[in-house]
């Protein structure tokens, strides 16, 4: 007796936020990354006549990203020929938080199921996808997502699975109201580093050394709390340092990571590519 075939598939998937680390892991740096579960992408697959996208902010890539999937994994296109490909997503787009990795990390994952691939192709499937979006991902934002959990990466060594933390510190997450696009910050960063070719390598290092520190603090953080922060402030800083070198926060963000530390704040640094998007704010625990 044959077993009846599944006609339906759905795929939920996190938003993300970097804590250290961005730019400088497509030159071949280290990131902390981790997931942010409040803002979510879903999307389903059902069978019918025809072929159709429920409406959605990026229903014009849809096809090209079956199209990239397809030819990755050597197939046809026919299969997705009849179906209905549905999106909800709560992730802001331009916001730092990953809204195209997601994308690219669910229909990854429906290509794979569609087609009957080994899912072990799921992570550099999704970051083949992501290509579309930003010219050359570094598969940073899609492994945090795929694996939904926080992950220390390198384009080396790619990610490295961080334990649960029994204790963690305070992080919030901020809206500055402004929106980037990381292909544009990242062809900013390339000018900048063009015109100051000396700079550009230690602001490289501090980046690196700020990944380093963080991740350490964060071990620490539940031995001993108050001077883990001090070292992840620190870390913060100097990462927040490296974006406003590169020129990626506009005046008027400042003045927002300014009202943050007047308030209270340990340390305030934008997430993501730049020029907008969310901050993250640490707190005294």
């Amino acid at each position: 007796m044959t077993s009846p075939r599944v006609s339906e598939f759905s795929i939920e998937v996190p938003a993300k936020w970097v804590l250290t680390g961005e730019h400088t892991v497509l030159r071949g740096g280290s990131a902390i990354a981790f997931p942010h579960p409040k803002f979510s992408l879903k999307l389903m697959f059902r069978e019918q006549d025809s072929f159709s996208i429920t409406v959605n902010p990026f229903q014009s890539q849809i096809k090209q990203l079956i199209g990239r999937a397809c030819e990755f994994l050597n197939k046809e296109t026919t299969l997705f020929s009849k179906g209905e490909i549905s999106i909800e997503s709560q992730i802001p787009i331009g916001a730092g938080l990953g809204s195209s990795a997601a994308l690219s990390v669910a229909m990854a994952r429906l290509a794979i199921w569609r087609t009957g691939s080994n899912v072990d192709l799921w992570i550099p499937l999704a970051t083949h996808l992501e290509d579309l979006f930003h010219g050359k991902s570094s598969g940073m934002d899609v492994s945090v997502i795929a694996h939904s959990q926080p992950i220390f990466f390198s384009m080396e060594k790619r990610a490295e699975l961080l334990p649960e933390f029994k204790r963690f510190p305070k992080f919030e997450l901020y809206d500055s109201g402004k929106r980037g696009h990381t292909k544009v910050c990242i062809e900013q960063v390339q000018k900048w580093k063009q015109s100051h070719p000396k700079e550009s390598e230690l602001l490289d290092l501090k980046m690196g050394r700020a990944t380093l520190s963080a991740l350490q603090a964060l071990r620490d953080f539940e031995r001993n709390p108050k001077t883990s922060e001090i070292e992840l402030g620190s870390a913060m800083n100097q990462a927040q340092g490296c974006f406003e070198e590169w020129g990626l926060v506009p005046d008027e963000l400042i003045e927002q990571k300014q009202e943050l530390l007047k308030q209270g704040a340990l340390a305030v640094k934008l997430t993501g590519a730049g020029l907008g998007g969310f901050w993250v704010a640490l707190w005294p625990s």
